[in-house]
């Protein structure tokens, strides 16, 4: 399974605005897209976040980014941001559990 993570940072000022408007985003993903894998995390101390999100295919990886409340999310974070968000393709490696594995669709 292939993974890719994202990071920014963003202006201290804008920092509540920010985790409020990714607090919303993850909610419309469990809501519209509920084989998405999608973490988030933020530097502690820190006003840099990271996120790891997984797709079932690339076609979920196209609905996801074509989407209505990505685009929203997206016009909400980048006012917001000190610098752009970097993408990084990630392929795993190794695990000491289990890979997270989604089950074919019923």
């Amino acid at each position: 399974m292939n993974y890719t993570m994202c990071s920014f940072t963003v202006k201290p000022e804008k920092l509540k605005e920010v985790k409020r408007a990714l607090t919303e985003f993850v909610l419309e993903i469990r809501r519209n897209e509920p084989r998405t894998f999608y973490l988030a995390f933020r530097e502690a101390s820190k006003c840099t976040f990271f996120t790891l999100m997984s797709f079932e295919n690339e076609a979920a990886q196209r609905r996801h980014s074509q989407s209505q409340h990505m685009h929203r999310f997206v016009k909400k974070l980048l006012p917001g941001c000190a610098g752009k968000p970097r993408f990084t393709d990630l392929y795993q490696l190794a695990s000491s559990k289990k890979q997270w594995v989604l089950e074919p669709a019923r």
